[in-house]
């Protein structure tokens, strides 16, 4: 689990994993803070921006739980990792023949779709590994938010030089990294999974489950706009992309930080502690970047990235792990994903989009008061951990 200690003997397993991670976080980094810079550049507008962001996020919510219970069934995860990074991968470079808003929100979904299996498979092998002692699940999770951070600085000071025309190919590189890096991943000693048409509605009658996939609704749900719109606020701000890229790397430095140097602090605060943090977090970050700071007060805040994001994510985890059984632990991953993540998400995105061309940086008040709702839940969370 996330503290449980490395095993040095077995460290193979772990860096296989880990450059999965990375790969993948490379293309997250893209996807996240570039790409809306480039359906901008292509005169797509802050509403249909939303609505592309914000339909791909939906669709996850479908299409993630299909892979999960796909994975479990089969009772291996590479073949499916390596198929959807594929898919992740073509699709990736379609964007280059596109400029018109329908086929580019067709297109998004297809990505999305396939996407949709990498993070929560990849992160219930690490939970898998780590149960068996193979590695230590913080550490690896670690090396992807390191090179999201890398990423999102390199990309920001390559597009200042070269122009968003690029972003579709540094895309595809990424997902296609992510294909390779699936070749080499390692099994986990995981029970097939009976079939079942219901697998996933009976997870949601475990209490636990139900509450940290609310949880992460509202906390992880309130980084709609700011996925989706902060590298446009903080554009017309007049920061420069270098700095965003910066900005955005910044609030990844944290969130390393916490995940390779955390354990003790994890360990103390339980689920409860770290939803607490995560959400009262949400309402100081949001409330701030609304405000539209100096860069110096800016910069502050986006170290509670580690919050709002992090702590809330090793919560998750730490639930997960915990209270469902290893042979629906995909199954469980994905839909904590589509309903704790892409859902939440996708319906914040579409309306942030709305919100943001009216009235701008106010959208992220929203985002705090989404955030902020999830305080009571935190002190109903199971708090024993692995």
């Amino acid at each position: 689990m996330v503290v449980m200690p490395f095993d040095t003997t077995t460290r193979s397993p772990g860096t296989r994993v880990a450059l999965f991670f990375a790969a993948l976080f490379v293309a997250a980094a893209i996807n996240t803070a570039f790409l809306p810079l480039w359906f901008a550049d292509r005169g797509i507008g802050p509403g249909a921006i939303g609505q592309i962001l914000g339909a791909a996020a939906l669709l996850r919510v479908i299409t993630g739980p299909i892979w999960g219970t796909l994975a479990d069934r089969l009772g291996r995860r590479r073949p499916v990792l390596l198929g959807a990074a594929i898919v992740a991968t073509l699709t990736s470079l379609l964007y280059l023949a596109l400029r018109d808003l329908l086929p580019l929100l067709l297109l998004s979904v297809c990505q999305a779709s396939a996407a949709s299996a990498l993070n929560p498979l990849v992160d219930s092998l690490a939970l898998a590994l780590a149960r068996e002692r193979r590695l230590d699940y913080g550490k690896v999770r670690a090396v992807g938010s390191a090179a999201y951070m890398v990423a999102t600085a390199a990309t920001g000071w390559l597009l200042t030089r070269t122009g968003t025309w690029i972003v579709p190919i540094l895309l595809a590189l990424a997902y296609g990294g992510s294909a390779a890096a699936a070749t080499t991943l390692p099994s986990a000693a995981t029970p097939r999974l009976a079939a079942h048409p219901f697998a996933g509605l009976r997870l949601l009658t475990q209490r636990p489950f139900r509450r940290i996939v609310l949880a992460s609704a509202l906390i992880q749900g309130a980084h709609a706009a700011y996925y989706g719109f902060a590298p446009l606020f903080w554009r017309s701000q007049g920061f420069s992309d270098s700095t965003i890229g910066l900005l955005l790397a910044e609030a990844i430095i944290a969130e390393v930080a916490l995940f390779a140097w955390g354990r003790r602090l994890v360990e103390r605060l339980g689920p409860p502690g770290l939803t607490a943090c995560a959400a009262a977090a949400s309402v100081l970050r949001w409330g701030v970047t609304a405000a539209a700071p100096p860069l110096s007060v800016l910069a502050v805040v986006q170290v509670l990235h580690a919050a709002t994001f992090a702590m809330q994510h090793l919560s998750a985890m730490l639930v997960l792990s915990r209270a469902i059984p290893p042979e629906r632990a995909a199954t469980a991953q994905a839909l904590h994903a589509a309903l704790g993540m892409g859902a939440p998400t996708g319906l914040m995105m579409l309306l942030s989009g709305w919100v943001y061309a009216r009235w701008g940086g106010l959208v992220f008040l929203l985002m705090a008061v989404l955030g902020g709702a999830a305080l009571p839940l935190a002190s109903r969370l199971p708090r024993a951990v692995v």
